[in-house]
């Protein structure tokens, strides 16, 4: 019997959502990265700056983070794990 993605992938349906939406997004481009608030807007994730989705993916090793800089200037970017 084949287990769904989700349950192979040790996450969410939730998650398994918003990562198939970053890799459409992404094109396949191994550069790509969105702004983690940006992405849960767009994910329909409230309130936005709740990252319970995002902890999933990355605990699963499905993304990773880019962080630009610093302080209270910082942003986190999240890309795709190719």
């Amino acid at each position: 019997m084949i287990r769904p993605l989700n349950e192979q992938y040790g996450i969410s349906v939730a998650a398994l959502k918003m990562l198939q939406y970053l890799k459409q997004i992404s094109r396949g481009d191994r550069g790509f990265s969105i702004l983690d608030t940006a992405l849960n807007h767009r994910c329909n994730v409230t309130p936005p700056d709740n990252f319970r989705l995002l902890d999933e993916l990355f605990e699963a090793g499905k993304i990773d983070y880019d962080y630009r800089g610093t302080g209270l200037d910082g942003e986190r970017h999240v890309k795709p794990v190719w």
